[in-house]
Formats: C-alpha cells, structure tokens, sequence
C-alpha cells in the first residue's frame, strides 16, 4: 500500500505513467482485482485524459468501505468533476454515509472541483455537520466560493447562505470554473506564487498556501516546488521562476478546468 499511501499524503497524484499508453493501462484494468489496482490505474488512465474511466471511478466511491480508498477518491473525484458530473447526484451518493473524516475531506476538498454545482451539496452537509470541525471547513469552503461573510454574516445559517448563492449565481457564467469568485486561469495564480514566495525569502516566512500549489500542480501535472510550509531561498526562487516558465508554454483557457494538462469535460 505504499503507493496508495504516498498518494493519500500529496497534494498531487505524482508523476505520469510513462511505461504505459492508454491501451496498456485499460488492460491493466480489466485484469485488476483489488480496489487498490484499480485506484491506482484510474489515475493513471486520468492523467493521460482518458476521462471516460470516471465512471468507475464514481462507482467505487459508493461501493468501497476503505476509509483510505474513499479519502482518494474524494480528492481525485474533486480534482476531475465536470460541472456536468456534479449535476448528476447519483455520482454523490456517498455523502449520504461519510465518516467524519471522510466528510471533512470532501468539504475541503470540493474547493477544487472550482465549480458552483457543488455549492448545494456543501449547503446540505453544513446542516448535517452542524457542531463539528467538519462545519467549520464547509464554512470556509462556502465563503471562498461565495464571499457570503463579507455579504452577510459568518454564522449565516443554511437557509441565509443558500437564498444568498441562489442570488449570487445568477451572476456568474456557469460554464466556467471559479476560484474566489473569478474565472481560474494558472497565470493569475503563478503570480500570485511568485508574491507570496518573494515575501517567504523576504521575511524568512513559510509559503503558506497549499490550495494555490495543488491547483498548479493538478492542472499542469508538473509539480509546483513549494508547499505549504517551504520557506524559499534562492534556489526554490530560481526553481519557481523555472516553473512559472513551463506552465506559460502550456496551452491553457480561462475558466477552463485541466487535470495533468486535460482539459476537464
């Protein structure tokens, strides 16, 4: 399980599987007999934008009962979701019986799915989860997406956030992805990387961002040089300025949503 572990503890999926082409992998899967097997071939085929194997991916986070297992699947479910894939509710059934680990996971992690189509779902959870950490990370989640706090108040209740969203939506383009309210593009967030790891060489400080590396690292597939909490010098400067250089030769659309360099559909 050491791969499988490994995965659970980054904040990215690790390297593309260079030995293998899809046909190969696809092979690989029809032999696989363990749901760790089969995990690990569907990020494989996913990085390689075959994006078509998420529907086994959907069925094994309803049907396992690892609690490892769920947590990746969460996280990879988030990281690949369409909004088209989260209108379908039959693809969340799971949420009906998380662990209260599991379902902080995927209230943090519903961040990265960038769309407004997950935004109910976090509305039913927060009543579920009233009282526990899990509430507090859905209200984060919720404010990034919403910035209700700012609007009407932090312990707003579901019923306030939710007639708030419903009002909010109506003024963005649901065919777009979003992060704080604006359509994503990886430039505007490689800029906002080099900021703050400036102000970390600066100031002797920690980084202190992970959903900022993660979304490079996701979308790009080529893992961003700090985390959380790297406190730069000037070899990891040098090393984030070589990395910003590989994600602006890359083709990228705004409000566009890419997993390892696929666009998400």
């Amino acid at each position: 399980m050491d791969q499988l572990n490994n995965l659970i503890k980054s904040n990215w999926y690790g390297e593309k599987n260079s030995s293998c082409d899809i046909a190969c992998l696809r092979e690989a899967l029809k032999q696989a007999r363990t749901e760790k097997d089969n995990m690990l071939l569907i990020i494989d085929l996913l990085k390689l934008g075959d994006f078509a194997v998420k529907g086994i991916l959907f069925k094994m986070m309803s049907t396992t009962k690892d609690e490892n297992i769920l947590n990746l699947c969460i996280r990879l479910f988030c990281s690949v979701a369409s909004h088209k894939d989260l209108l379908k509710s039959e693809n969340l059934l799971f949420l009906s019986d998380l662990s209260e680990n599991n379902a902080n996971t995927f209230a943090a992690s519903a961040l990265y799915t960038l769309s407004y189509d997950v935004v109910p779902y976090l509305l039913a959870m927060l009543e579920e989860w009233e009282d526990t950490e899990v509430e507090g990370t859905i209200r984060n989640t919720l404010d990034i997406f919403l910035n209700y706090s700012d609007e009407i108040n932090e312990e707003a209740t579901v019923d306030e956030i939710g007639n708030y969203y419903l009002d909010f939506i109506k003024q963005v383009d649901l065919n777009n992805y979003y992060y704080y309210s604006s359509p994503v593009f990886p430039g505007t967030l490689a800029k906002k990387i080099i900021e703050k790891s400036v102000t970390s060489i600066n100031d002797g400080i920690p980084v202190r961002t992970n959903v900022i590396p993660t979304l490079l690292s996701v979308w790009s597939g080529v893992k961003c040089p700090v985390q959380y909490d790297t406190i730069v010098d000037n070899k990891i400067l040098d090393e984030i300025y070589q990395y910003v250089t590989i994600l602006s030769k890359m083709n990228w659309e705004t409000g566009a949503k890419y997993f390892y360099g696929n666009r998400v559909f």
